[in-house]
């Protein structure tokens, strides 16, 4: 009998410095096959690289949670170190966000609670079992399946809790203020981040915007944050309490833990005796997605959802593809974006550690 090869590769899907991603397939007998994610090293020659890897690999290892990305194996797939990770056939919140905007209609504010409070249970779940910070909550690394399931991928720059950082790793526009002015991170970091993403999802408006990564960067540690009213006028009050607690610049104002924002969200959201389900998201999609048929060999996203390695910012330096910044013909002063002193989202940049000025490289 000849020994069929366990994993396949089918065709590469995103690649970067460090690794390479393909559309794979689980191989069995009698005809069997499963579709997998296949993350590859390249740099099997640089200890560095190799070390990441095995880190992201054992990290991967310990968590088993609905909301969460799974791995299946660590393994040598056609001589190359590969993570094998769950097939998710769904959607990125990007492509879900993009959707509405080509439909012009705002998403549901309770479903985007309910996504972002999906969120929160994997990332309370994630640092009871490992004390990790994702470090990367944004659109791309945030996917809903066709049944309604929202699970977060990506775990290729998470940290310990507290560790401090020698630079900055992540994507801009979604970055705790501490993240940046102090190069620190905690599980709060993600909460922050995770209401740049729910302020998103609210308006189809991204939070912090400008011409580069140094200027979006300011607009995280300074600019005030504008109300989602005057986007989306009919965002419930209990929505903006949440957003509100989620944005403040001073980690210590912000909710204590994931399980506390969660816990805030669903109260929200079935304190009146119903609310959304996976059900209710699946059905929403459905008709968001009408002309998408199941396809259970297709990846979704290969650009946006899977990153291959850790994305450095240096502060002067222009973004790249893998920290996306929205360009804007001329960037909004703090003078239009600030809200009234009584808006129920203003952040007053005076909260939070002292901003260090960004020195940009000539």
């Amino acid at each position: 009998m000849v020994d069929v090869p366990k994993y396949r590769t089918v065709s590469e899907i995103a690649g970067g410095g460090m690794g390479r991603i393909y559309k794979g397939a689980l191989v069995g007998q009698a005809g069997f096959q499963r579709p997998i994610v296949i993350k590859q090293l390249r740099a099997l020659d640089d200890p560095s690289h190799v070390h990441l890897f095995v880190e992201e690999a054992r990290r991967y290892a310990l968590l088993d949670h609905e909301n969460i990305g799974r791995i299946f194996d660590f393994d040598d797939v056609d001589g190359q170190l590969c993570i094998i990770l769950e097939y998710i056939d769904g959607w990125s919140l990007v492509e879900y966000l993009e959707r509405h905007r080509q439909v012009g209609r705002l998403p549901d504010a309770e479903l985007s609670v309910f996504i972002a409070s999906r969120v929160c249970r994997a990332l309370q779940y994630v640092f009871e079992r490992a004390a990790i910070v994702h470090h990367d909550i944004s659109p791309s690394n945030i996917m809903i399946t066709r049944e309604g399931t929202v699970k977060l991928i990506d775990f290729g720059i998470a940290t310990q809790a507290g560790s401090r950082e020698s630079g900055l790793t992540g994507k801009p526009a979604y970055m705790a203020p501490e993240m940046v002015v102090e190069l620190r991170a905690d599980n709060r970091s993600d909460l922050f981040s995770l209401g740049a993403v729910l302020y998103e999802m609210l308006t189809l408006t991204r939070l912090f915007m400008g011409r580069d990564a140094a200027h979006v960067l300011e607009q995280v540690i300074a600019a005030r944050i504008p109300s989602p009213l005057e986007v989306n006028p009919g965002i419930p009050g209990g929505v903006l309490t949440i957003l509100r607690t989620a944005l403040q610049r001073d980690p210590a104002l912000r909710y204590g833990s994931a399980g506390e924002m969660g816990e805030a969200c669903e109260h929200f959201l079935y304190d009146k005796g119903y609310g959304p389900t996976n059900l209710t998201l699946k059905q929403y999609l459905a008709d968001l997605f009408p002309a998408a048929p199941a396809d259970p060999g297709r990846v979704e996203a290969p650009g946006e959802a899977l990153h291959v390695e850790p994305t450095l910012v240096r502060i002067g330096e222009a973004a790249g593809d893998a920290t996306p910044v929205t360009a804007q013909p001329r960037p909004r002063t703090a003078a239009e974006t600030a809200p009234p002193d009584d808006s129920p989202t203003a952040a007053p940049p005076a909260q939070g550690p002292r901003p260090r000025r960004i020195r940009r490289r000539p």
